[in-house]
């Protein structure tokens, strides 16, 4: 699988004009992508269900859209 940024570097560059850093850009469409990638890797498993470690990324509209796709947390 070829990987390539979400956001080109001009897009990047209105963002940091327009908001004042620090903050995060999070691919919301990679994020769902995979998180049903998981699912279907593991859909032989009745019983499977992906638990995502709060720990690691404690955001709000991460665990939602993560709530959305079916995963739980931990």
């Amino acid at each position: 699988m070829e990987k390539r940024p979400f956001i080109t570097k001009e897009k990047a560059e209105e963002i940091i004009r327009e908001i004042p850093t620090p903050f995060h850009i999070y691919d919301e469409k990679g994020i769902r992508e995979n998180a049903r990638r998981l699912k279907a890797a593991f859909a032989w498993n009745k019983g499977f269900r992906e638990y995502f470690a709060v720990k690691a990324t404690p955001t709000p509209a991460i665990l939602r859209v993560l709530k959305e796709e079916g995963c739980g947390t931990d």
